[in-house]
């Protein structure tokens, strides 16, 4: 059989553009697509790879498969909010099978969680779920294809994290039932045990020894089987002090990518992690009404010489920007009291990096169109405390994606580089939510205070310092002038500002809807 792997283009940037590119840096490898390769390469299948709507791939003579169509083509889904463009891919392959619906098989997050909406569009029905039985696809055999190790040599290691890095689960599914996630319409079922060293055995042999295996597990310390999947992790090398069999050893690593679940973790579950050679450690603090859950386990962690943390923080779903803003600060006077060497050395010492990650809804159930990634919650501005209990705007979450892009998504672990960046009090952080993009991005140029900490620069144009008391004089009355601004700005659109600015009787707000047309 003639099999095509199709990506959907839906990533941004290019990895290769980097100068020192490390599979940090680079795009997480389409998983599901790969373990179809090795499926089909054992079953004596040629197999390519695509990534996006590639002209050469559907034409008559194809360049892959001259004289042919492909037999089967199987393309992967991410994200809700990628509809359009999946359903655009599809389209575009069902022209290399003719028309054949059969012939293409869709899967992924996105399929298994719209499959209906999927099918309407395109006349396409997703393979929903793991794919743990071959005959969910049309074989005749059992082979749990989600099992099965992952091909890596179908992808250009220039551009995906393969080059360091194994990619597995221990266990499947998750206890919790979080509102906000996917993971019980995908994975519906927990399985509490995979035995995954001969996934891992297999990929040493085909492709060397790497130093990182970034486990997938949702929710790897509700198993009852926590103590055998941490001596299988042991028994692969993934203890502390372990290290790669090659000429140049590097420490092997473990990353349970999907983080740990705090409410599991304690002082007996944290003597068995300790073992492991975890880097970072992922733990999400999704609600401020945790904070004593999360701060008892960052603090038993470090007991336990946990030294690198990544923290997850949704917003945008039920919370509010002061309950983003309170667990952020928390993580910020963490790094503060722990990131340098402690003399009390029974803490060791600590570094947070804070993920805020906006909620999109993954089905009409949690508000919005999971189409679309602009959720916010639909309330009369008039009826909010935009002072002491804002509520997210789309001008508030754009602007919190900007702070993000500085430490490359994440907050920065230094505090006062931290603290600059979100506001060293509330009435800055609600400020700087306000704030044109302009200022924002550009704070050197226009922040006209220089740092203690900051490289030598002349100070910037006061404009940032002016913004914040503007918005704050505004914030302070929440008067007609207030809202006139606000309705202006919160949409994150060129239209209402610009049919504001012409509304405007006031020349110091116009002059400040101005910047909001810069690019």
């Amino acid at each position: 059989m003639k099999i095509l792997l199709v990506e959907p283009q839906y990533r941004k940037g290019n990895p290769k553009s980097q100068k020192t590119p490390s599979d940090e840096t680079l795009w997480y490898p389409p998983v599901g697509l790969l373990k179809l390769a090795f499926y089909h390469r054992r079953r004596g299948d040629e197999v390519n790879f695509v990534r996006g709507c590639d002209p050469s791939a559907v034409a008559e003579q194809s360049l892959f498969n001259p004289g042919s169509h492909w037999d089967r083509i199987y393309i992967t889904t991410l994200f809700t909010f990628h509809f359009d463009r999946i359903v655009k891919t599809i389209k575009f392959y069902l022209r290399a099978v003719g028309g054949t619906v059969e012939k293409i098989f869709v899967g992924g997050i996105m399929a298994s969680l719209m499959p209906n909406e999927i099918h309407r569009a395109t006349g396409v029905y997703p393979v929903r779920g793991l794919l743990t039985s071959a005959r969910m696809i049309g074989f005749e055999d059992d082979t749990n294809i989600d099992q099965l190790p992952c091909d890596y040599s179908v992808l250009e290691p220039s551009l995906y994290a393969i080059n360091d890095t194994y990619y597995g689960y221990t266990t499947r599914g998750c206890t919790n039932k979080c509102p906000w996630c996917g993971v019980p319409n995908i994975e519906p079922q927990y399985i509490p045990y995979i035995d995954i060293k001969p996934f891992i055995l297999k990929m040493r042999e085909e492709y060397g020894d790497k130093a990182v295996l970034r486990l997938m597990d949702n929710n790897f310390l509700a198993s009852p089987h926590l103590a055998q999947l941490v001596e299988d992790l042991l028994e692969l090398g993934y203890g502390r002090g372990d290290t790669t069999a090659s000429n140049s050893p590097k420490a092997r690593i473990i990353d349970f990518n999907q983080g740990l679940d705090a409410t599991h973790i304690n002082r007996k579950n944290m003597e068995l992690l300790a073992q492991l050679n975890i880097k970072p450690m992922r733990i999400a603090f999704d609600r401020v009404s945790e904070k004593e859950v999360y701060t008892r386990t960052i603090l038993l962690a470090m007991e336990y010489g946990v030294e690198s943390f990544s923290n997850y923080m949704l917003y945008n779903f039920k919370d509010t920007p002061r309950d983003l803003y309170e667990r952020l600060v928390i993580n910020i006077k963490f790094n503060e009291e722990y990131m340098m060497d402690n003399s009390d050395k029974t803490r060791g010492s600590g570094k947070i990096f804070s993920y805020p990650m906006r909620y999109a809804p993954i089905n009409h159930n949690g508000g919005g169109d999971p189409k679309r990634r602009d959720y916010v919650a639909d309330k009369p501005a008039s009826d909010i405390d935009w002072y002491r209990s804002p509520i997210w705007t789309k001008r508030f979450i754009r602007n919190i994606e900007i702070m993000k892009g500085a430490a490359h998504g994440a907050i920065s672990p230094t505090p006062t580089l931290a603290w600059r960046t979100i506001g060293a009090t509330f009435e800055e952080f609600i400020a700087n939510l306000y704030m044109p993009e302009e200022l924002l991005r550009n704070r050197n140029h226009h922040e006209r205070r220089v740092y203690d900490f900051e490289p030598k620069r002349n100070p910037g144009s006061g404009k940032v310092e002016a913004f914040r008391s503007f918005i704050l004089g505004l914030l302070k009355s929440q008067d007609e002038d207030f809202l006139f601004f606000h309705n202006a700005v919160s949409p994150n659109s060129v239209a209402p500002v610009r049919q504001q600015i012409g509304n405007s009787p006031k020349k110091e707000i116009k002059q400040w809807l101005q910047m909001y047309l810069k690019k």
